[in-house]
């Protein structure tokens, strides 16, 4: 019995604690306080060519009929796509499209992005309203693409977005 509560005590003993880094924050630091009062100017990354699924019958058929297509980060082909992977963690759903041609593609959703306070894996997922904005249009293997991807949320930050034609 005594070696079940030393047991116990053990175990428990450290339940209940902070950390030395305190609470975890709602939101990062301030940036008129912490960081530049202007973004700094720098190359963007380079955005590697995504790994192309195979589209769908429909999706190939207006591929093969001279529709643009567009390309989500995990490498799933759409034309009017309803939902595109613009990020390692964040997808917009609900997309309706006002324009899709030549001349680029303008859509509204919702972006879905995990939070990650107080982690990644405990964090919960936010919508937030966005407008996606498709451009550049790119022949590739005789199938034209978007080659870029802007996704701009009404409130709040702007995430990065990595859409890129497939060639």
């Amino acid at each position: 019995m005594r070696l079940a509560l030393v047991v116990c005590a053990v175990f428990f003993a450290g339940c209940g604690v902070l950390d030395d880094e305190g609470p975890a924050l709602s939101q990062g630091p301030d940036p008129k306080i912490y960081g530049p009062s202007e973004a700094v100017p720098r190359e963007p990354p380079e955005i590697p060519i995504p790994r192309l699924e195979s589209p769908s019958k429909e999706v190939a058929r207006e591929l093969e009929a001279g529709e643009i297509g567009v390309v989500g980060m995990t490498g799933v082909i759409g034309v009017r796509p309803k939902a595109l992977d613009t990020a390692n963690d964040a997808r917009v759903e609900a997309l309706t499209w006002s324009r899709w041609g030549t001349d680029g593609a303008v859509g509204e959703g919702e972006m879905r992005l995990r939070e990650c306070q107080p982690t990644c894996a405990g964090g919960r997922t936010k919508s937030s309203p966005v407008t996606v904005t498709l451009s550049g249009v790119r022949q590739c293997r005789g199938r034209s693409y978007f080659e870029a991807a802007e996704v701009r949320v009404t409130t709040g930050d702007q995430p990065a977005t990595y859409v890129r034609a497939p060639c």
